[in-house]
């Protein structure tokens, strides 16, 4: 059995032959699959030197796919790339990719991660979000991301199977360590989630195991330990005598009778739209803060979004197998953050007002990413040499006045 260093060195010498008959036989192909696909290449290159050259090579394939057929269905993807040889051979490599055991979506996605963390290190906390979203045949993506410029950017994610419904705790805490693994040292952290994520254990790991700051919704069935007495959510709100648009904020309460998290606060907020008050467990000092970090939640939605029916159709996609659908999305995880990119660069280069209004701003750095890209593919352009993730407040989206 070959070793991987045997395997890379096989690998490199089927490239090599690869690239001598293709100078042999053709002239350079300028279409626009075969230019997007150098740069995707070209960019896994810089990100990915160490991996198999095989899987890069595969990898930027799919990217190329998702990025101009924008569906995630590796058939139709495969439409979309140039190869020299039939399409249904194309398919089945896409196919051997995410089966293969040898792709590890944690290490192949950590140089993107850290490239994203150390964009967003500075003396703000990192914000992240967890949340899941349904994809492929019959399976869950838990999925966390970190907040950057209204969007969010997917640090780590764990498949499983699940039609619909809640992941479990025994499935949140081992992907949240993943992520903890990755923060940098000494750099403060904010986790919020919905109601999904205030699971006792998974409340008591983020107090025991992590110094970082959470912020997560809760029901008001809950129960809390309230001036000694246990009490649902709904009826602290009667002993508080908090009325319509009134909120109120508890220090110090113990949370939930069966499994008991002590010295936890609770922020009691007013829907103004179901006109109804809502809960939020959280360790922040005040409400005013617990409300500012929960607010940022909501991006990651934009994120599930971009991925599936604004962006890359990702749900399209039929895949039943967890593990294959994660190598799917890192794919897809790996073509959002190339479109990222690129509208920052629309932006740094100043490319964007010939692309889009300048009088008032309509479009995220995803949708400018992609004008960006038809533009490039459309007027024949070269590609421009991307730079790392600049640090948010380097990317401003400014008004010019008519």
């Amino acid at each position: 059995m070959q070793t991987n260093r045997e395997r890379q060195k096989t690998q490199f010498k089927k490239a090599s032959r690869r690239r001598k008959r293709l100078r042999q036989g053709r002239k350079r192909n300028n279409s626009d699959a075969a230019r997007l696909s150098r740069f995707v290449l070209r960019e896994l290159t810089k990100h990915l030197p160490d991996i198999m050259v095989e899987h890069r090579l595969t990898l930027a394939m799919m990217i190329t796919g998702l990025l101009r057929g924008r569906d995630g269905r590796l058939a139709k993807m495969a439409e979309k790339v140039v190869y020299p040889y039939k399409k249904t051979s194309l398919v089945s490599r896409f196919e051997r990719f995410v089966k293969s055991n040898q792709v590890e979506v944690e290490s192949y996605y950590l140089p993107f991660a850290q490239e994203i963390l150390q964009a967003v290190t500075g003396p703000e906390p990192i914000v992240l979000m967890i949340d899941s979203t349904k994809l492929g045949g019959n399976c869950i993506c838990l999925m966390v991301s970190v907040y950057y410029k209204k969007r969010a950017l997917p640090l780590a994610w764990h498949c499983f199977k699940g039609k619909k419904g809640h992941s479990d705790q025994a499935t949140q805490i081992p992907l949240l360590q993943q992520v903890q693994a990755l923060m940098p040292a000494h750099t403060p952290v904010v986790l919020v989630g919905d109601g999904e994520f205030d699971g006792a254990d998974l409340l008591t790991w983020l107090k025991t195991e992590t110094d970082w700051q959470f912020v997560c919704r809760t029901t008001p069935t809950t129960l809390v330990c309230y001036q000694g007495k246990w009490l649902s959510l709904t009826e602290v709100v009667t002993e508080l005598g908090l009325t319509a648009g009134e909120t109120g904020f508890l220090s110090q309460v113990t949370f939930v009778r069966s499994n008991p998290v002590e010295q936890l606060n609770i922020f009691i907020a007013w829907d103004p739209d179901k006109q109804t008050h809502i809960f939020f467990v959280t360790n922040c000092a005040t409400k005013a803060e617990t409300r500012h970090w929960y607010d940022k939640r909501f991006t990651i939605e934009t994120c599930f979004g971009d991925l599936k029916s604004r962006g890359l159709f990702l749900h399209r996609s039929r895949i039943r197998y967890p593990e294959r659908l994660a190598r799917l999305i890192l794919a897809a995880a790996g073509a959002y953050y190339l479109i990222i990119l690129l509208g920052v660069e629309s932006i740094f280069s100043g490319i964007f007002r010939q692309l889009v209004r300048t009088d008032a701003f309509y479009h995220s750095l995803s949708q400018l990413g992609f004008i960006f890209l038809d533009h490039i593919l459309n007027e024949g352009d070269f590609f421009p040499e991307l730079d790392p993730l600049p640090k948010p407040d380097l990317v401003s989206h400014f008004v010019f006045q008519p």
